[in-house]
């Protein structure tokens, strides 16, 4: 009964989150995008995410818990380098700053709206392709330190499911160490509920911020510790939540 009953939820959920976006998209942020700046630009993607949230909290029994919001500074330059498990994760993140920018590859910009709403919001394209990927991480740095702004940074890459491991991607060390800006790692449990896949479930989400790292460490000892605070910390978020049984054996 009680999976019957999360299959319902899932189905309401996204019906009524797809559609919202879909909505939202048309009617909403093409016109802001269309005829005003990136301050109502980013305003309307901060209503948007609030509303995900709200929606999820609603539909789907999903609660969101912030921790450890200190270790991100309010304003200036940061990198956040987080877990990523779920579409609710650069939600999330938006809603602690709103000034967010990230990196995207270069054919989401030729999607229609999103495309958009990208340029629109100074989104970094990088183009996977070319073979200059990490020879570019100077210019964003600078870019990033000269805007003031925090940018997420996912060292997985791409959303994994909880318990699946996978190497971390160094981009955040050369970027911190280029522009010496700050690194604050960030664990979450959010794929647990809001899932990849179509069915979700119930349950308390973590977003937590854990003390920046410091760049001048040696490569090897900086990604020893984002591991410990991206992956080991996002795994210990999982078991408080009960569900330890989706980890590694080991």
């Amino acid at each position: 009964m009680v999976s019957l009953f999360n299959g319902v939820r899932s189905a309401l959920f996204n019906i009524a989150f797809f559609g919202m976006t879909a909505l939202y998209c048309s009617l909403v942020m093409l016109p802001l995008c269309l005829f005003t700046g990136e301050a109502a630009v980013r305003r309307g993607v901060y209503i948007y995410c609030r509303s995900s949230v709200v929606l999820a909290r609603v539909l789907m029994g999903i609660r969101v818990e912030y921790r450890g919001l200190d270790n991100i500074p309010c304003d200036g330059a940061v990198i956040l380098a987080a877990a990523h498990q779920s579409n609710l994760d650069p939600i999330m993140t938006y809603l602690v700053r709103p000034d967010l920018s990230a990196l995207a590859k270069k054919e989401l910009f030729r999607l229609p709206v999103i495309g958009l709403i990208f340029k629109k919001m100074g989104v970094i394209k990088i183009d996977r392709q070319s073979g200059k990927a990490h020879r570019d991480m100077d210019v964003v740095a600078g870019e990033i330190h000269a805007g003031g702004r925090a940018l997420i940074v996912y060292p997985q890459a791409t959303r994994v499911r909880p318990g699946d491991r996978r190497a971390l991607k160094a981009g955040a060390y050369h970027l911190g160490r280029s522009a010496g800006l700050t690194v604050v790692p960030v664990a979450t449990n959010s794929g647990l509920f809001w899932t990849r896949g179509f069915w979700h479930r119930p349950g308390h989400v973590v977003f937590e911020a854990l003390p920046p790292i410091d760049v001048t460490l040696d490569k090897d000892d900086f990604m020893a510790r984002l591991r410990a605070a991206v992956v080991d910390r996002s795994e210990a978020l999982m078991v408080e939540a009960g569900y330890g049984h989706v980890l590694p054996e080991d």
